[in-house]
């Protein structure tokens, strides 16, 4: 049994309704170009230059405490309960040691702060993070 086409007139309502659903204009191309770029989307583990420029901070550790407070807190290692220690800091890929050392970076001169956790730190940094790192980035570092 064979099943009836639609006219043609249907396939081109179709076809515009399509085109008109998708976003398409006649004064673009339709490229990515003609629209405006997506807002950055927020991420737990990252802090921009963007959130640092938004802030009224002395130094990297006040930014960090009022943006990710969870960051610098001493909780118990995942990879080994019970263990002393803190966080590990870098500044552009060279190890600094721990926290108190963000008191000494200017937060206006950062790019980008990001936290790893334990198992994350291990496995980029190698033994040693049991309460993870925060990599920080300048754009000297870049």
């Amino acid at each position: 049994m064979r099943v009836p086409l639609p006219p043609p007139s249907s396939l081109v309502l179709v076809a515009a309704l399509g085109w008109a659903c998708s976003g398409a204009t006649s004064a673009g191309s339709g490229t990515t170009a003609d629209r405006p770029a997506p807002a950055q989307r927020y991420n737990a583990n990252v802090i921009t230059a963007a959130e640092l420029s938004r802030i009224s901070a002395t130094s990297l550790e006040e930014a960090v405490r009022a943006l990710r407070p969870t960051w610098l807190r001493n909780a118990p290692s995942t990879i080994r309960p019970g263990a002393e220690g803190t966080v590990v800091i870098y500044l552009d890929r060279v190890r600094l040691g721990g926290p108190e050392n963000l008191r000494q970076i200017n937060p206006m001169l950062v790019s980008e702060v990001r936290y790893y956790s334990p198992s994350e730190a291990e496995l980029r940094f190698g033994p040693g993070h049991l309460h993870g790192a925060i990599e920080v980035t300048t754009a000297r570092g870049r």
